[in-house]
């Protein structure tokens, strides 16, 4: 299976710096999200960890076959791979805000995808999401560590919107808080046509779900509807960076699709 990507990450329009920091290689299959936290520009600080160490773990994975072999309980060598590449993210992130004063404190969420044959590996800490469009539907593959989100599932019939602001933006989990931290780590068999798009909160906070499909399903390359999502976005106010990754999934040996849902 083949994937094209683009993203695109924006400052929007209340923001002083980006704290948003991605990461796309459609050579290794490999795509992050990270929403730093942290005063004194640690947030970005924590971020761009969070991805350069995630990378450097799957990049050497993707090239040591004896990795390859490593597997923990029922995940597969691969889905342990990106879970331990996020608990290596949380150590480097955890020290740094222990050693230097103007980090401590600091944190950052992680949305990891990787593409593994026919196998796509998502992972994540936090509330940047992962969806899966496919058709006329769109699924969230992730699910959100935040406060309200864990009283929803405790209490699934309780109305969300009678929630607090901050309650929907308090993390329950993140990267670099704790010496340790668990990411959500789950394995699929994609197929071709599927798009999987990776976003911070920035995005979701302003848009529904059903806004977000409708403006994939617009069409136009995937670097235009990055940009649509974050025109639509800041047009909504614009609260905090915005970051889009969109992935096309196709068959090997397939051509790149210059429209989606056309030619």
């Amino acid at each position: 299976m083949k994937i094209h990507s683009a993203g695109l990450t924006d400052i929007g329009r209340k923001r002083d710096n980006n704290e948003d920091t991605f990461y796309a290689d459609d050579q290794v299959g490999l795509y992050i999200v990270a929403d730093g936290m942290g005063g004194h520009r640690a947030g970005e600080v924590a971020s761009s960890t969070v991805v350069s160490s995630v990378k450097d773990y799957m990049e050497a994975f993707h090239t040591s076959p004896v990795a390859k072999d490593a597997k923990e309980g029922n995940m597969s060598p691969a889905a342990t791979a990106v879970s331990h590449s996020i608990e290596l993210a949380n150590r480097v992130v955890y020290q740094l805000s222990q050693d230097q004063g103007s980090y401590k404190g600091m944190g950052s969420t992680a949305a990891v995808a990787y593409m593994h044959g026919d196998t796509l590996v998502t992972a994540n800490v936090g509330d940047s999401r992962i969806y899966l469009i496919r058709g006329d539907g769109i699924e969230q593959l992730t699910q959100d560590h935040t406060l309200l989100a864990e009283h929803m599932r405790k209490n699934p019939n309780w109305d969300p919107n009678s929630a607090s602001i901050p309650m929907k933006h308090i993390l329950v989990r993140a990267v670099g808080i704790h010496e340790t931290v668990e990411a959500d780590v789950y394995e699929i068999q994609p197929l071709p046509g599927d798009l999987i798009l990776m976003c911070s909160d920035g995005l979701t906070d302003m848009l529904s779900d059903e806004e977000i499909h409708q403006a994939v399903l617009e069409g136009g390359t995937l670097e235009e509807v990055c940009d649509r999502l974050v025109e639509m976005a800041n047009e909504r106010g614009g609260l905090d960076n915005i970051t889009a990754v969109l992935m096309l999934l196709q068959k090997d040996g397939k051509g790149l699709l210059q429209k989606l849902f056309g030619s």
